[in-house]
């Protein structure tokens, strides 16, 4: 009988204090922290740059003819959402109030909004972990972009909807919020 190795699960407290990791090449190895397991993570790939950078665009008229709700986007930020999970979404929107600039390194607690952006590399099983992450710490909405399908799903405690093609996508979260699904894939 072979012995399996028990997995040793992490603290966000642990995961942020490991050093950095680089590849053979230099380039510096990503890694979330999903529910105590630290995952390796693919670098972003082209299409999933220009997919946040459409959804910033889609974002920011709104937030700027909205200013009132105090909301921020930000791109490719660490998160630390709880005790055992730190998580870089694609975009996420916040309130200005929780920016403290040079008094901590990691925004504490999940996103308001939170957008992840899958990857073919991506696997199910830690996309379903992130999303309860986020929704138990906190955040209101998890949107998920499947460049693939073309599609959006967007997740709130008490409901999953699909937004595909020609659909415009809303958020309760953002009122008065509308984007075609189709301005997030165009990749031109």
């Amino acid at each position: 009988m072979v012995a399996m190795a028990a997995t040793t699960l992490l603290t966000s407290d642990q995961f942020l204090a490991m050093p950095e990791e680089f590849d053979k090449n230099g380039n510096e190895l990503r890694q979330e922290l999903i529910c105590g397991d630290a995952v390796n993570m693919p670098p972003p790939s082209q299409t999933d740059a220009i997919i946040r950078s459409n959804v910033l665009e889609a974002f920011f008229p709104y937030l700027r003819a909205n200013d009132a709700l105090g909301l921020k986007a930000l791109s490719r930020t660490a998160f630390v959402v709880s005790a055992n999970s730190v998580f870089v979404p694609g975009v996420a929107l916040l309130p200005l109030s929780r920016l403290n600039p040079g008094r901590q390194t990691y925004l504490q607690g999940a996103p308001d909004l939170a957008i992840e952006v899958m990857s073919p590399t991506d696997l199910e099983v830690h996309l379903r972990r992130k999303i309860g992450a986020y929704l138990d710490h906190g955040s209101k909405s998890v949107w998920v972009v499947y460049p693939d399908a073309r599609s959006v799903m967007i997740y709130h405690t008490d409901s999953i909807r699909e937004f595909k093609g020609d659909q415009h996508i809303t958020d309760a979260l953002l009122p008065g919020f509308s984007t075609p699904v189709a301005a997030f894939f165009d990749l031109t």
